[in-house]
Protein backbone atom coordinates (compact mmCIF):
# COMPACT_ATOMS: atom_id res chain seq x y z
CA UNK A 1 0.00 0.00 0.00
CA UNK A 2 2.82 2.40 0.78
CA UNK A 3 4.44 1.92 -2.64
CA UNK A 4 1.21 3.04 -4.34
CA UNK A 5 1.29 6.28 -2.37
CA UNK A 6 4.88 6.82 -3.48
CA UNK A 7 3.94 6.35 -7.13
CA UNK A 8 1.05 8.80 -6.97
CA UNK A 9 3.09 11.91 -6.15
CA UNK A 10 4.52 13.52 -9.28
CA UNK A 11 7.27 16.08 -9.02
CA UNK A 12 7.32 18.70 -11.78
CA UNK A 13 9.84 21.52 -12.33
CA UNK A 14 8.70 25.04 -11.58
CA UNK A 15 9.31 27.02 -14.76
CA UNK A 16 8.95 30.64 -15.70
CA UNK A 17 8.99 33.90 -13.84
CA UNK A 18 5.22 33.89 -13.33
CA UNK A 19 5.17 30.56 -11.48
CA UNK A 20 8.07 31.56 -9.22
CA UNK A 21 6.46 34.94 -8.56
CA UNK A 22 3.14 33.30 -7.65
CA UNK A 23 4.87 31.07 -5.09
CA UNK A 24 6.81 34.01 -3.66
CA UNK A 25 3.66 36.15 -3.45
CA UNK A 26 1.10 33.65 -2.14
CA UNK A 27 3.35 31.10 -0.42
CA UNK A 28 4.54 30.83 3.17
CA UNK A 29 8.19 31.44 4.00
CA UNK A 30 10.28 28.99 6.02
CA UNK A 31 14.01 29.22 6.70
CA UNK A 32 16.50 26.83 8.22
CA UNK A 33 20.30 27.05 8.30
CA UNK A 34 21.07 28.75 5.01
CA UNK A 35 18.07 27.56 3.04
CA UNK A 36 14.96 29.69 2.65
CA UNK A 37 11.86 28.07 1.24
CA UNK A 38 8.60 29.43 -0.06
CA UNK A 39 5.81 26.87 0.09
CA UNK A 40 2.47 27.29 -1.63
CA UNK A 41 -0.23 25.35 0.21
CA UNK A 42 -3.37 24.13 -1.56
CA UNK A 43 -5.65 26.18 0.71
CA UNK A 44 -3.82 29.37 -0.38
CA UNK A 45 -5.24 28.90 -3.89
CA UNK A 46 -8.75 29.45 -2.52
CA UNK A 47 -8.14 32.72 -0.69
CA UNK A 48 -9.79 35.88 -1.96
CA UNK A 49 -6.50 37.55 -2.96
CA UNK A 50 -5.39 34.47 -4.90
CA UNK A 51 -8.75 33.95 -6.62
CA UNK A 52 -8.07 36.67 -9.20
CA UNK A 53 -4.39 35.92 -9.87
CA UNK A 54 -3.93 34.37 -13.32
CA UNK A 55 -0.41 33.20 -12.36
CA UNK A 56 -2.02 30.57 -10.12
CA UNK A 57 -4.05 29.00 -12.93
CA UNK A 58 -1.33 26.45 -13.67
CA UNK A 59 -1.45 25.29 -10.04
CA UNK A 60 -5.25 25.16 -9.96
CA UNK A 61 -5.47 23.02 -13.11
CA UNK A 62 -2.72 20.61 -12.07
CA UNK A 63 -3.35 17.21 -10.59
CA UNK A 64 -3.80 17.18 -6.78
CA UNK A 65 -0.91 14.72 -6.58
CA UNK A 66 1.56 17.03 -8.38
CA UNK A 67 4.27 18.92 -6.52
CA UNK A 68 6.03 21.76 -8.37
CA UNK A 69 9.64 22.29 -7.29
CA UNK A 70 11.94 25.23 -8.00
CA UNK A 71 15.52 25.56 -6.80
CA UNK A 72 17.79 28.61 -6.86
CA UNK A 73 21.16 29.54 -5.41
CA UNK A 74 22.33 33.04 -4.67
CA UNK A 75 24.71 34.56 -7.22
CA UNK A 76 27.22 35.35 -4.51
CA UNK A 77 27.87 31.60 -4.42
CA UNK A 78 30.73 31.54 -6.88
CA UNK A 79 31.76 30.06 -9.25
CA UNK A 80 28.82 28.75 -11.28
CA UNK A 81 30.05 25.17 -10.87
CA UNK A 82 29.50 25.39 -7.12
CA UNK A 83 26.07 26.99 -7.59
CA UNK A 84 25.03 24.23 -9.96
CA UNK A 85 26.29 21.52 -7.60
CA UNK A 86 24.26 22.99 -4.75
CA UNK A 87 21.16 23.18 -6.94
CA UNK A 88 21.61 19.55 -8.05
CA UNK A 89 21.94 18.40 -4.45
CA UNK A 90 18.86 20.40 -3.45
CA UNK A 91 16.81 18.90 -6.30
CA UNK A 92 17.80 15.35 -5.36
CA UNK A 93 17.11 15.92 -1.68
CA UNK A 94 13.71 17.48 -2.40
CA UNK A 95 12.86 14.51 -4.60
CA UNK A 96 13.88 12.05 -1.87
CA UNK A 97 12.25 13.89 1.00
CA UNK A 98 9.05 14.83 -0.84
CA UNK A 99 8.39 11.30 -2.05
CA UNK A 100 8.88 9.84 1.41
CA UNK A 101 7.42 12.64 3.53
CA UNK A 102 4.36 13.56 1.47
CA UNK A 103 3.52 9.94 0.68
CA UNK A 104 3.53 9.06 4.37
CA UNK A 105 1.26 12.03 5.13
CA UNK A 106 -1.11 11.05 2.32
CA UNK A 107 -1.02 7.38 3.34
CA UNK A 108 -1.73 7.98 7.02
CA UNK A 109 -4.30 10.73 6.67
CA UNK A 110 -6.02 9.76 3.40
CA UNK A 111 -5.99 13.27 1.96
CA UNK A 112 -4.44 14.86 -1.08
CA UNK A 113 -1.02 16.47 -0.97
CA UNK A 114 -1.49 19.86 0.68
CA UNK A 115 1.72 21.37 -0.69
CA UNK A 116 1.30 22.55 -4.28
CA UNK A 117 4.70 24.13 -4.91
CA UNK A 118 8.00 24.73 -3.16
CA UNK A 119 10.87 27.06 -4.04
CA UNK A 120 14.17 26.58 -2.23
CA UNK A 121 16.68 29.44 -2.15
CA UNK A 122 20.14 28.42 -1.00
CA UNK A 123 22.35 30.93 0.83
CA UNK A 124 25.05 28.39 1.71
CA UNK A 125 28.58 29.26 0.61
CA UNK A 126 30.71 26.19 1.28
CA UNK A 127 34.39 26.62 2.08
CA UNK A 128 35.25 23.42 0.21
CA UNK A 129 32.52 22.71 -2.37
CA UNK A 130 33.93 19.32 -3.25
CA UNK A 131 33.18 18.17 0.31
CA UNK A 132 29.52 19.18 0.13
CA UNK A 133 27.44 16.00 0.12
CA UNK A 134 23.80 15.03 -0.12
CA UNK A 135 23.99 13.93 3.50
CA UNK A 136 24.72 17.58 4.42
CA UNK A 137 21.80 19.04 2.47
CA UNK A 138 19.04 16.47 2.91
CA UNK A 139 18.53 16.97 6.69
CA UNK A 140 18.01 20.70 6.06
CA UNK A 141 15.32 19.98 3.46
CA UNK A 142 13.70 17.40 5.77
CA UNK A 143 13.53 20.04 8.51
CA UNK A 144 11.90 22.55 6.15
CA UNK A 145 9.24 19.99 5.15
CA UNK A 146 8.70 19.13 8.81
CA UNK A 147 8.25 22.81 9.74
CA UNK A 148 5.86 23.32 6.82
CA UNK A 149 3.77 20.34 7.87
CA UNK A 150 3.64 21.58 11.47
CA UNK A 151 2.52 24.97 10.22
CA UNK A 152 -0.12 23.33 8.03
CA UNK A 153 -1.39 21.25 10.96
CA UNK A 154 -1.71 24.36 13.11
CA UNK A 155 -3.81 26.03 10.37
CA UNK A 156 -5.94 22.94 9.77
CA UNK A 157 -6.22 20.66 12.84
CA UNK A 158 -7.90 17.87 10.82
CA UNK A 159 -4.50 16.91 9.36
Amino acid sequence: MRTRALERIRIQPLKGYGMFDAVFTHGSRFAYRGITSFILFRHALDTETAAHDPKLDKFRTSSPQTLFVGVTAKRRTRPAVVRNRIKRLLRVSVRNVAQRFLASITHHNNHIVSIVAIVLVCHIIPERPSLLRLSDIQPLVERIFHNAYRSLRSMSPSL
